[in-house]
């Protein structure tokens, strides 16, 4: 069964420009497939289906995005919404091993995110 989603094309809002979230995607995996792209020069339609086709070709370099955030963590939509369980768990196990205390009760998404990186540099975990 076929879904109005597999077919960009007939998108309502398909000739509007993209989003920040499809100009940012593509521009990850442009980067991770070794492919120059502009996000700003295609439509919402277009730039679907360009994700898909980026999706499916291989990474040039896995080794170099494994571990990276596929978006800046400050431009996520999400950002401020309750930081996930695993976040929070994750902190957690981190701040201990680094002698830290460290409260994530009111963390957000990005807070927590920067939080690890944070973290990571300091444990070398």
């Amino acid at each position: 069964m076929s879904s109005q989603l597999d077919n960009p094309d007939g998108w309502t809002t398909g000739a509007d420009p993209p989003t920040e979230k499809q100009k940012s995607f593509i521009s990850t995996l442009a980067t991770s497939k070794g492919v120059e792209i502009d996000p700003s020069s295609v439509n919402k339609s277009e730039a679907s289906a360009k994700i898909n086709e980026l999706k499916d070709q291989p990474t040039q370099n896995a080794s170099s995005t494994a571990g990276q955030p596929i978006q800046d963590p400050n431009t996520w939509s999400t950002g401020d919404d309750k930081a996930t369980g695993k976040q929070t768990g994750y902190i957690a196990v981190m701040a201990k091993k680094a002698g830290e205390t460290v409260s994530t009760e009111d963390m957000g998404k990005t807070e927590a995110s920067n939080k690890i990186d944070e973290l990571k540099k300091k444990t070398g975990m």
